[in-house]
């Protein structure tokens, strides 16, 4: 069965199960066990750090319990905390494995500008109540699109292959007069990539830096006070697009 998750990451130590911490994918587990009478393993899609929140996380497991996939959703999700929630289940025909034939992922980092922090979204925004400049963070942003090396914007501990990634929308949008989101869709994603490009934005946007800062770190390194690398829980994965043989977007899951 294949899965699209959502869930809150506040309480979560990241995606990945962990042997100190309650991670979501162990939380899934745990679920998916109970409803079918045995030991299930899930296969996750992208490896969400600790305190970030997802509503397009892609996952699979081997299900053997005869029921349609809604009524297989309505079960589980009636044993999961309220904080996780499956928005979809499917059967794919053949195995399907999350982390291959992913040809976009997209993020969202969510700031809310506002002189105190609006109590609806302060465990899903950054709170910054400094001036902020929309216009330059979005021109230091559009400096970055295209194919590049991401080493500089990745923190250490990753286990990518390459650091090479093509950026193809980093944008910002504003979503109120005090709250704006930046959005960044590529083919994949560094260690702490998308956090770090925002903290080098927020800085440009501050008037700390120039508009090509982000450009001048992917040519040059960070500079000798390194990039402030944003909370985790502003960021959220949006979705997943996978392409042929098993096309699915999910993005798009309503």
């Amino acid at each position: 069965m294949r899965f699209v998750i959502a869930y809150e990451g506040t309480r979560y130590a990241g995606w990945q199960r962990q042997k100190n911490g309650q991670a979501v994918q162990g939380v899934l587990e745990a679920a998916l066990s109970e409803l079918e009478a045995r030991d299930v393993a899930v296969l996750g899609a992208s490896r969400t750090d600790a305190g970030v929140h997802a509503l397009g996380q892609v996952a699979w497991a081997e299900t053997r319990r005869p029921l349609d996939p809604e009524r297989y959703r309505i079960a589980l999700n009636a044993l999961l905390p309220d904080d996780v929630r499956v928005r979809r289940c499917d059967l794919p025909e053949g195995k399907f494995l999350p982390l291959q034939g992913v040809i976009e992922k997209t993020y969202a980092y969510r700031v809310d500008l506002g002189p105190a922090p609006d109590p609806r979204t302060r465990r899903f925004a950054l709170h910054h109540p400094a001036p902020l400049d929309v216009s330059t963070v979005d021109v230091a942003l559009a400096g970055v699109l295209g194919h590049r090396d991401f080493r500089h914007f990745a923190s250490s501990g990753g286990s990518a292959r390459t650091t090479e990634r093509t950026l193809r929308e980093a944008r910002v949008e504003r979503l109120a007069p005090d709250a704006i989101e930046l959005r960044f869709s590529a083919d994949g994603f560094l260690y702490h990539m998308v956090r770090n490009l925002v903290g080098a934005a927020l800085r440009v946007g501050e008037g700390r830096a120039e508009p090509e800062f982000l450009v001048r770190i992917l040519r040059d390194g960070p500079p000798p006070t390194g990039i402030k690398l944003a909370p985790a829980h502003g960021l959220t994965l949006l979705g997943i697009a996978y392409g042929p043989p098993i096309p699915l977007d999910s993005r798009q899951v309503p």
